[in-house]
Order: structure tokens, then sequence, then C-alpha cells
């Protein structure tokens, strides 16, 4: 057979996506969907157990807490798929993933799209920069034109293998280089009539006012749009005034919120002040830590690992198994409690 006579769309697959379908039901039947941001599966495990909707795999915290990077797109799309694909496999939880710009042009987004559905992401955002982008906080970031924005959602939209896979469009259209506030509420029209799912409108400040025009202005010509807020780490939201709240923005139609670097603040402050301390305190700081950790959920890391789940499969399949793990010492279904010397006598 000739070539020419083959079906050439070898690549499109009818797949099942089953956390993008959890996630199209929160953000119905919820006031909204908060996901905190975070770049490993431990934090997502940890958000599981912590009762969040969803977990978010922002790509700041990808870049710096997997990389050390500042987020300037320097990170390839495979590396972000192979980290989103590690989140998914350590929690029942809907990831929502950063996709970036798509990461090249119509093909490199649509192959995005669609690798980020092989690793079971529930939804993927893109954004209307140049490439290569920048956080949105960064200065000299460029939105690329209408008609290339369009084009690029309208990909990825098309791209999908399920229905079931959420698009959300971030546009940067107020704070960037070339453009303001009217193109940044053009922009949300228009992504939304390229029938992206969600809307998200980065903001260039913690602003009240804007957050609420942007929201009733487009809610005039598209009123059951549903957007995207990022509570953004990057704002000191406790020092305003008036903060806006997650239920008042769920009101406006912000039905999927997200703090940006949620997990990657939290673990850094914690990681540094114990890192002090053990610099300038010897073991005492092990001490203050173990009071710390012994009998909180997160006691025991054998525990956050499944390690007892794990020797359940091995003593299915391994005769020997049962009994090489009754015979030795160290972690087991009934002894989970962590070691001291009187553990010997």
């Amino acid at each position: 057979m000739h070539p020419s006579e083959l079906d050439q769309d070898v690549f499109t697959k009818d797949i099942d996506n089953p956390q993008g379908a959890k996630l199209r039901r929160m953000l119905d039947e919820q006031d909204y969907v908060f996901a905190p941001g975070m770049y490993h599966a431990l934090d997502a495990r940890l958000a599981e157990m912590a009762d969040l909707d969803a977990a978010y795999m922002s790509g700041y915290s990808t870049v710096l807490g997997q990389f050390g990077f500042p987020d300037l797109e320097m990170v390839t799309m495979t590396e972000m798929v192979e980290n989103a694909k590690r989140m998914v496999e350590a929690t029942n939880l809907p990831v929502i993933a950063d996709c970036d710009t798509g990461y090249g042009g119509t093909h490199n987004v649509r192959r995005a799209v669609r690798e980020y559905e092989k690793a079971g992401v529930a939804a993927v955002h893109i954004e209307d920069q140049t490439t290569p982008k920048r956080c949105g906080h960064i200065a000299g970031k460029q939105i690329v034109s209408r008609e290339q924005a369009r084009s690029r959602f309208e990909a990825a939209v098309d791209a999908k293998q399920s229905e079931d896979t959420v698009v959300i469009a971030r546009t940067d259209a107020y704070g960037s280089a070339n453009g303001d506030w009217e193109e940044h509420l053009e922009r949300g029209r228009i992504y939304a009539d390229a029938g992206v799912d969600l809307v998200w409108p980065e903001m260039p400040d913690p602003s009240r006012e804007d957050a609420v025009e942007y929201a009733e202005t487009i809610h005039e010509t598209h009123p059951d749009l549903d957007l995207a807020f990022n509570y953004s780490s990057s704002f000191e939201w406790g020092a305003e005034e008036d903060p806006l709240t997650f239920e008042e923005l769920g009101d406006l139609g912000y039905t999927y919120q997200f703090i940006t670097l949620y997990a990657l603040h939290s673990g850094a402050h914690a990681v540094y002040e114990d890192m002090k301390n053990i610099a300038e305190n010897d073991e005492e700081a092990q001490f203050d830590l173990e009071e710390r950790y012994i009998g909180h959920e997160t006691e025991s890391h054998h525990a956050l690992s499944f390690v007892d789940r794990y020797q359940d499969i091995e003593t299915q399949f391994d005769p020997e198994a049962k009994e090489r793990i009754e015979e030795s010492e160290g972690f087991a279904e009934d002894r989970s409690e962590p070691i001291t010397s009187s553990d010997d006598d």
C-alpha cells in the first residue's frame, strides 16, 4: 500500500479522562474549585490528605522547585509533562497543569495538549504570551497578536482526545508591554469564542476593583463564561485594606481559583527555618523537628509512601517475602511507630 493511501492521522486516539470529568462536575456543582500550586508528587498527596479540591502543577513552582530556574520558559514540554505524570500518579485529586505557551507553533501546542492528556491531567492552561514566556509578574512580558492567540487556542481545543479534558486560556494583556485593559477584556471574549472552557485574566496586582470589573464586564457579552483567578503568590494579600475572598471570587464567576506557589512558599519557609536551626544547634534541631512531626499526620515517611501496601503486594507474589518481613527489623503493618532503643527490649 502506498503511504498516501494510509490513514495519516495515526496520532489521534480516543481516550478517557475521568479526572477531567471529575473536575467538570466540581466546577458545575461547587461555588468554586480551589487548588494550591505545587511542584512535586508528595505535595499532591498531602493536598489530598488535607481534603483540598484539586492539585495545581504550577509552572513557576516546577521550574524553581525542580530545577532552581526562574519562570522564563527554560524547561521543556517533556520535562513539564513528566512532572505532571508523577503528580497524577501520586494522588486521586484532579491535576491542573501549566502548559506555558504550548511550547511553539500549532503542532507543538497540539502535541503538548495530547501529551498532558496521556499523563492523566484533568486540565491544562495555555497563555497568549510570546515565546519564550515569563512569569506574569516579571517585567518584560509581551503578548502575541490576536490572530496568533486565537489560532493557538483553537488548535488546543481541537487537539483534545477526550471531551472531558479542560482547556483554560490565560491572557496576559493587562500589564504586558503591548496590551491594556480593553485588550485584556477583548482577549477573554475571543478565547471564549474559540471554545476554551475557562478564561484566566492574569492581573498585575491584587486590585479588588479590577477583579470585579473584569468579571462583570465580560459576563455582559458571555454570561455563562467560567473564569479562573490567580490568587497570586507575587502579591501581599494580607496587606490589602479589603482583600478579596475566595467566596466573593466564586460569586463573581471565578469558578477555578488557585495560589500559584502556595506549597513552594510553605515548604521553602519551613525547610529554611529547620536548616538554619540545625546549622546553629546541631542535634537539638532534630529533636525539635521530632516534637513537631511525631504524632502529626505526616509523622511517618513510610506511611506517606504506602510501604505497607507495597509489602502486601510483595507477599502476594513472593512466597518468601512474608517470612523476611516478619524476621527482620523495621517498618511493617504491625510495626508502624517511630523506632526507639527501648523497642529492642
